[in-house]
């Protein structure tokens, strides 16, 4: 059984536009997503990494931790603006001693994701390609899904999350620019990290900025503060993952 496609996203700016940083038109149709889990056969699911060319050619990578027994947490991770798969997975970090998880980071089609510079998204077939490479590969829980992401990869997460609340239950994003979302569909809960000092994108019109809107949205949201610059600490990483793999509040 694959995951419904996501839905395509429309152009409603509900913060600022996301700015670049960091090693950092089609329309799918939606189907129904039931609560429960989905089996694979073990050996397509080995721990360690994976090198992947989605269905469209793109290239992709697949993190999975060793550990853990049953169904698998999923986090889809999106990297910043000139990035790459292996970068938005070590901006993860915190997952890898985590048992039982399993990390997809699909690659742009450009130096960054398209629906952040145009109104086409452009790179959303490449998120469902990967959703779906792990959900053949491996047993996932479909109550532990995220996505998230670094810079730009965080404003792209923070952008599926509202248009997808119900397919994606948690959305992490470290550093945002803003949000560009659709109709708000489903309520997922949000963790948001910022730097105090962020030199690329300003806190105050960036990370406060989208905490306020999501909060005066309906949504839960657990903001970390940290002082530091455009980054992702360890300690930020590892608390995004104890919140993500706590559950809801």
């Amino acid at each position: 059984m694959s995951p419904r496609l996501l839905a395509a996203v429309a152009l409603l700016a509900l913060g600022a536009a996301g700015c670049g940083g960091g090693d950092d038109d089609g329309t799918p149709e939606a189907a129904d997503v039931t609560a429960g889990s989905t089996a694979a056969p073990a050996d397509s699911c080995s721990p360690g990494v994976h090198d992947l060319t989605l269905g469209n050619g793109q290239a992709a990578r697949m993190h999975v931790t060793p550990g853990g027994s049953g169904p698998r947490a999923l986090i889809v991770a999106l990297h910043g603006a000139g990035g790459t798969p292996t970068g938005a997975i070590e901006a993860f970090s915190g997952a890898l001693n985590e048992p039982g998880v399993v990390l997809i980071a699909p690659a742009s089609k450009g130096q960054t994701w398209s629906i952040l510079r145009s109104e086409h998204d452009l790179d959303l077939e490449s998120v469902n390609f990967a959703l779906a490479e792990a959900y053949e590969r491996c047993s996932i829980d479909r109550r532990r899904l995220a996505v998230g992401g670094f810079s730009d990869g965080a404003t792209y997460a923070l952008t599926l999350g509202v248009s997808n609340g119900d397919l994606f239950p948690a959305v992490i994003a470290f550093s945002p620019g803003g949000i560009v979302a659709g109709e708000q569909r489903g309520i997922a809960r949000f963790f948001v990290s910022h730097g105090t000092q962020d030199s690329v994108l300003p806190i105050a019109s960036a990370g406060d900025a989208v905490v306020r809107k999501l909060r005066e949205a309906g949504y839960p949201v657990t903001y970390r503060r940290f002082r530091g610059d455009h980054e992702v600490a360890p300690a930020t990483s590892a608390a995004a993952m104890r919140w993500f793999l706590a559950g809801a509040p």
